[in-house]
């Protein structure tokens, strides 16, 4: 019987085959496999920002309302068997190594995040879920979750992240308006120039589409104030979806989501632990440092990827009276933290590299502030999390 430490070595050895464009490979995958995304319903969810805080509150949602409920979600923060969840618990490490292990030895050649998302699916089958939230990885058009038939589409906001590979902002809505499928509703949050594109393929494939412009006043077990936002789309899609408001408010209000506006206070101090890494998650996490933390001196741990748009979130987020442990993320396309810091020093903030990312956590832990925040990407987030929660 093979291990989750196995598991882990063989997804470690199928990055290297990097993402593959289309789609015809993971409907073989499937086909080999016996189709499980088909024995469930299912809601697909994209978007820049958003997606998944909508996708967990949809989920709890449509558990209030008595359902066995299926969650896949990328990426994980501290376990894999974070992405693949039943009724808000982790898929167990001994079914996620079987589920993989039944993917690789199905016949077909497979991506790593095509080997995730058919674990995920077999899981679901296995667990006789009613319906199952699926998040897109990347995209829409030809992500590999793309192989479902769902009865309702969301598409959270557009904004520029990825554009390496999805382009400029009307290519990356039309990218995830692809998940749009004919007769099907969506709901969606995208405003402005690129909301006439998500109009102009809901008509197209006769797609009754519902928009929301403003954020709800609601009691919700999520702090930041973009959540209220998230949890507008979330309330019209289970509102389109035929849910009771008993079981819209009582997700509302149990709904956990790691890693986004997280509040920790401990012996170190009061911490927020935020995934922002693009320039409109930036923008949200400070409006709601703003509103939540006015005031008092501010202590950063930021790590961010080089191929993200860094300069725009340094302009965005730090005040020129914050402090900055500037870190290594664990990845090949990180950015080096003397280059950040070089850019933090021009705008006249006060910073320090630490490319060891422990030892940063340890500078933070002693620094003097009356918050301390860490931000910049999940992969930093989920290399540091349980040390500053312990």
């Amino acid at each position: 019987m093979k291990t989750y430490d196995e598991a882990l070595k063989y997804l470690e050895q199928l990055c290297i085959f990097g993402i593959k464009d289309g789609l015809e490979r993971t409907q073989r995958l499937a086909e080999a496999l016996g189709n499980p995304q088909n024995f469930y319903r299912t809601i697909h969810v994209t978007g820049t920002n958003g997606k998944g805080s909508v996708c967990a509150m949809l989920a709890e949602m449509l558990k209030a309302q008595g359902l066995r409920v299926g969650l896949f979600t990328s990426p994980h923060l501290e376990s894999y068997c974070e992405r693949i969840r039943v009724d808000g618990k982790n898929i167990p490490e001994e079914d996620f190594a079987e589920m993989i292990f039944r993917v690789r030895d199905c016949g077909v050649e497979a991506t790593h995040f095509e080997t995730l998302t058919l674990a995920a699916f077999l899981y679901f089958k296995a667990r006789a879920v009613d319906v199952a939230v699926v998040e897109v990885g990347l995209g829409g058009t030809f992500d590999s979750t793309n192989i479902i038939s769902p009865e309702l589409c969301i598409i959270t906001t557009v904004a520029l992240d990825h554009e390496n590979i999805l382009g400029d902002l009307n290519s990356i809505a039309r990218n995830k308006a692809g998940i749009i499928r004919a007769n099907v509703p969506t709901v969606t949050g995208v405003t402005g120039a690129q909301l006439e594109i998500i109009r102009a393929v809901a008509k197209e494939k006769n797609s009754p589409l519902y928009e929301v412009s403003s954020p709800a006043e609601v009691k919700l077990n999520l702090r930041g104030e973009y959540q209220k936002f998230n949890a507008a789309v979330a309330i019209k899609a289970a509102e389109v979806l035929g849910l009771d408001s008993s079981a819209i408010e009582t997700g509302l209000a149990r709904v956990e989501w790691a890693g986004r506006f997280e509040v920790v206070e401990n012996s170190s101090g009061v911490f927020v632990i935020d995934g922002a890494h693009n320039p409109h998650g930036a923008s949200a996490l400070r409006k709601s440092l703003d509103k939540n933390f006015p005031s008092g001196k501010r202590v950063w741990l930021f790590g961010v990827l080089a191929d993200k748009r860094f300069d725009e979130m340094i302009k965005i987020l730090f005040r020129a009276d914050d402090f900055v442990i500037v870190t290594k993320v664990d990845s090949e396309r990180a950015a080096q933290p003397e280059m950040l810091c070089e850019i933090l020093r021009g705008r006249g903030v006060e910073c320090a590299a630490e490319e060891n990312n422990f030892a940063a956590v340890a500078r933070l832990k002693k620094s003097a502030g009356d918050v301390k925040i860490i931000a910049g990407s999940l992969y930093l987030i989920g290399a540091v999390r349980k040390a500053i929660r312990s």
